[in-house]
């Protein structure tokens, strides 16, 4: 049985591409400072976070695994 701590990244991961997928489907991200900007209106900050937040949940989901098998 995994422990309660090894569920976390994974279900932050989770809850990270969730967000991506909201992201997508409303065509828009959250800017710091100026809130909530289409994709049209932020087109690199758009594309910057997306990547980004997938690249970091990604690496939270399979992380773990990964270093288990590279070990």
């Amino acid at each position: 049985m995994a422990e309660p701590m090894s569920l976390l990244g994974p279900a932050v991961g989770l809850v990270l591409l969730i967000y991506v997928g909201f992201c997508f489907a409303k065509g828009g991200t959250h800017v710091k400072g100026k809130g909530w900007m289409t994709k049209e209106e932020a087109p690199k900050t758009y594309i910057f976070s997306q990547v980004l937040y997938i690249i970091l949940a990604n690496s939270m989901i399979f992380g773990e695994f990964l270093a288990k098998i590279f070990r």
